[in-house]
């Protein structure tokens, strides 16, 4: 039997081009689950600084202006951060102390929390 007969005989068999499809969609979802998912987990970033300064906020702001002795930056802390945080921040700016501030990257200016070292 020739090559070009038995090419025809099989790809116009409706049962046959079924079941080729079904193995080819197999082999495809089989290759797709078993690759590995990287997803990036977001590193957030700590630091060890003692606060220099607390600045009170302004009217309509929604931070309060945090300055550290190791940074010319000044850092915000949200009003809505949990209020143990400042107490932690003018603590050390009082007792000179370090705290560890979390922020989400090296760029961020906003303080995500405060603990002590």
């Amino acid at each position: 039997m020739p090559i070009n007969r038995s090419f025809r005989k099989h790809f116009t068999n409706p049962a046959y081009l079924r079941g080729m499809l079904g193995l080819l969609f197999l082999l495809i979802a089989t290759q797709s689950f078993s690759a590995p998912m990287h997803r990036k987990k977001k590193k957030k970033l700590e630091t060890t600084m003692t606060v220099a300064a607390v600045r009170t906020p302004n009217s309509g702001e929604t931070f309060v202006r945090i300055s550290f002795l190791q940074s010319q930056r000044f850092y915000k802390l949200p009003n809505d951060a949990n209020p143990a945080f400042l107490e932690l921040l003018k603590a050390s700016a009082q007792g000179h102390t370090p705290v560890v501030i979390t922020r989400a990257n090296e760029q961020s200016d906003v303080i995500l929390s405060v603990r002590k070292p």
